[in-house]
């Protein structure tokens, strides 16, 4: 009779790596992911997201060199128990994922790469990224746009209208396989190859990613002005 009774599948290890090594250079001097929202740090509320998150394992921050104490303490002082390691990020943002990537605990089969100045990121999304990767070996959020784009021709200034419908404005967290992300970005590092995401890095090995349902909400910090917003939609949720 024994042997009818299914055995209990393992939970996949899945690592977040948090990039948290941006200039702020549009932030007038202030370290983006300092500056408060609702009385919290940005990194704060961009690392309880996914501690609170079940599907997520660990967490991986990857920093300047000279913030790794102050973001482990704020890790530490925040209660952020998921994260096991702090490194030091590259001279782009692929080296620093990458690095980051390297540093996953061996049982990772699955890594999410998110901005650590996205901090209002639903956990819906965090939970569509995982399923669009686990079915896919690759995903990544986006939503569409809402204005209405052009494409412009820098030497001679002419503009071609695009069709808003078939365009989407990318997002993180965007996911994938450990072993397929960690090749791809090297690749990039090794061929000189800039891309300014995930997904692109992925697409120089052929990869065909899926994007799954965002949220307008999971804005990225760039000014002072999208603290302001940031607030107004955490005050909206309440």
């Amino acid at each position: 009779m024994f042997g009818f009774l299914k055995k209990k599948e393992k939970p996949v290890f899945i690592t977040a790596v948090i990039a948290a090594g941006g200039a702020s250079a549009r932030m007038g001097g202030e370290n983006k992911l300092l500056a408060e929202i609702d009385g919290l740090p940005v990194l704060a509320h961009t690392l309880r997201a996914f501690q609170q998150n079940p599907r997520i394992s660990e967490i991986v921050i990857s920093a300047k060199a000279d913030l790794l104490v102050t973001y482990a303490e704020l890790a530490r002082d925040f209660g952020i128990t998921k994260v096991s390691h702090v490194v030091a990020g590259g001279v782009s943002r692929t080296e620093s994922v990458y690095r980051g990537v390297c540093a996953a605990d061996p049982q990772a089969t699955l890594v999410l790469v998110h901005d650590g100045a996205r901090p209002m990121v639903p956990q819906a999304v965090i939970d569509r990224v995982i399923d669009g990767l686990q079915a896919n070996n690759c995903a990544a959020a986006a939503v569409p746009v809402k204005d209405t784009i052009r494409q412009v021709d820098p030497e001679t200034g002419a503009c071609v209208l695009l069709d808003r419908e078939k365009i989407r404005a990318m997002q993180t967290p965007q996911g994938a396989d450990r072993q397929l992300l960690a090749a791809a970005l090297k690749n990039c590092l090794d061929n000189g190859i800039a891309v300014t995401d995930e997904l692109a890095a992925l697409e120089t090995l052929g990869v065909k990613p899926v994007l799954v349902e965002g949220a307008y909400e999971n804005l990225k910090i760039t000014t002072q002005e999208d603290l302001v917003l940031a607030e107004a939609f955490l005050t909206e949720g309440e």
